[in-house]
């Protein structure tokens, strides 16, 4: 399973999850910092990504 993880959480996501046997990168390593949801969502969805948020409840 692909997962890109949202900007908005630590790339250390990456190494954890690339440890669980999943394929992780840190949206900050395929894209502009600065971009939209909108952007992230198209890019994941075009490469076969799901998005790992950081969910505050």
């Amino acid at each position: 399973m692909k997962v890109l993880v949202d900007m908005n959480l630590s790339p250390r996501w990456v190494d954890m999850l690339n440890g669980l046997g999943l394929q992780a990168t840190h949206w900050s390593a395929v894209g502009r910092v600065n971009a939209p949801d909108s952007e992230i969502m198209d890019y994941a969805a075009a490469n076969d990504y799901i998005v790992k948020p950081l969910l505050n409840y």
